[in-house]
């Protein structure tokens, strides 16, 4: 029995600590520089190039996803409204594969030439960017606020509550934690469970 308690609380504390990287940022937690290739003009980006922000918003999406192209108006929409605010928004996809058509970087830049965007659209190839954050849904949003020299996790989780019905919604949740930053006040829901496809992991 003395063999066996050792034993099992050497599991437990293996799996938790195997298990907490997977919840990827909690709010307040600083966020570490990252570098991805844009693919609307071939170039990397990294969080560090906008330093001169008040906030950056990323929201993991991709090309296929039903609930992801529900919201592409309303992203689009946010996007234009907080464009001469200091907020940059950067869209990445953690679903980009050489065997899925539809997710493919040349997909991937079609798409956005055909939007006429005004954001970066960012391939997270190794999905490295989307286990950091801990994106299990797409898709997903979270708001970074510049606090000092670096970038802190203010918001996450859902852009709104109604997926399906832009004329039916009730809390605004990113658009909400935006206008909060930006006019220096405090986030009333600042985390939420994002709903829509789930990501495949590789």
């Amino acid at each position: 029995m003395k063999k066996i308690i050792p034993v099992i609380l050497f599991l437990l504390t293996y799996y938790v600590s195997v298990a907490q990287p997977l919840s990827g940022y909690r709010l307040g937690d600083e966020i570490n520089n990252f570098t991805l290739l844009n693919v609307t003009n071939q170039t990397p980006i990294s969080l560090n190039d906008y330093m001169d922000k008040k906030v950056v918003v990323i929201i993991f999406t991709n090309n296929n996803c039903p609930y992801a192209k529900l919201y592409e108006q309303r992203i689009a929409t946010l996007a234009r409204r907080y464009n001469t605010s200091g907020v940059t928004f950067l869209l990445v996809n953690p679903s980009v594969s050489k065997s899925d058509k539809f997710e493919t970087i040349e997909a991937m830049r079609k798409k956005i030439q055909n939007d006429q965007s005004l954001y970066p659209y960012l391939a997270d190839t190794t999905q490295s960017l989307a286990i950091s954050f801990g994106v299990t849904r797409l898709p997903d949003a979270f708001v970074l606020k510049k606090m000092e020299n670096s970038f802190r996790l203010v918001y996450k989780g859902s852009i709104d509550d109604n997926p399906q019905s832009a004329e039916n919604i009730t809390n605004n949740y990113l658009d909400d934690a935006i206008s909060a930053m930006i006019n220096n006040k405090t986030i009333k829901i600042a985390e939420t469970r994002p709903v829509g496809c789930l990501l495949k992991q590789y």
